[in-house]
């Protein structure tokens, strides 16, 4: 891994998450972070009101670069001894346009983002890009909460059902990770008591089951389950209990992740965790 990007809004959020990406830098060896900062012009409701004007636009996309360029020399004169390169780049539009028109000249390796539960106005803004980019993306996404701080991954925890797995986890990007960092995977399967179909047919679990472990042979993981009826808190017992550094998760389908992310069990591992989460896309 050479190069990750972090979007900003400035917000101390979107500070911690560049802090974060700095020190996971070091430990994967990536040469340079890319601050992202993107900018839109607000729309005037009211006809009544002005159009905004040339010079207008000029000053919002100079205050943009400003504000970035403070950022970057905030997080060098941080950072001076590590060897990272840090560049900016300032765009108008959304940050998921901004990513998508950025890969389609270079590969992006991984993103970084903050999120935070709400609260804060000012940190708002980053907290539902972060879901939104995690939603309608294909790019690795490491989500920092709000209150995380960096610890060395030495665990990484794959959190997922076993009905198709075969079919979409991207095995290539957990083995990449996993190499990078070094760290022992797990992985995570909260499942319910069997129901009357599976206690006539066991097959049907043991074939799921064996799928997976297939897949992954070459991973080396070990395995764990768990019956907590919801699935995210029982995720989140078990990053408690094993001191988990960063979970790793694939939806399957947007709408799903939409719904994981409206919950409010999931305000617990996405919004309130201190441990960051690793969003890869499905295995086409």
């Amino acid at each position: 891994m050479k190069t990750i990007i972090v979007p900003t809004d400035f917000s101390s959020t979107a500070s911690n998450a560049a802090d974060y990406a700095v020190h996971f830098a070091q430990q994967v060896k990536a040469e340079r972070i890319i601050l992202l900062h993107a900018y839109e012009i607000p729309v005037a409701i009211d006809p009544m009101m002005p159009g905004i004007q040339i010079p207008e636009i000029d000053s919002f996309r100079e205050s943009a670069e400003n504000r970035l360029l403070q950022f970057r020399a905030n997080l060098i004169s941080k950072y001076v001894d590590t060897g990272i390169v840090f560049d900016v780049l300032a765009v108008y539009g959304s940050i998921l346009s901004a990513l998508e028109d950025y890969a389609e000249k270079n590969p992006i390796e991984l993103v970084v983002m903050g999120i935070t539960g709400g609260g804060a106005l000012a940190e708002t803004l980053i907290g539902s890009n972060t879901v939104h980019i995690a939603e309608h993306s294909h790019i690795p996404l490491i989500i920092v909460p709000a209150k995380s701080s960096f610890k060395p991954i030495q665990k990484l925890l794959f959190a997922c059902d076993f009905n198709n797995a075969e079919k979409y986890m991207p095995v290539d990007q957990i083995a990449s990770m996993q190499a990078l960092t070094g760290a022992a995977l797990m992985v995570f399967n909260v499942e319910a008591e069997p129901d009357e179909f599976e206690q006539t047919f066991p097959g049907t679990v043991m074939g799921e089951s064996f799928a997976v472990h297939t897949v992954l042979q070459k991973l080396n993981p070990s395995y764990h389950f768990s019956h907590e009826e919801n699935f995210v808190n029982g995720i989140n017992q078990f990053v408690d209990e094993q001191q988990v550094d960063l979970v790793i998760t694939v939806p399957k389908e947007h709408n799903f992740f939409a719904q994981l992310f409206s919950s409010s069990h999931t305000k617990k591992l996405a919004f309130h965790s201190h441990v960051p989460i690793l969003v890869l896309s499905k295995n086409n």
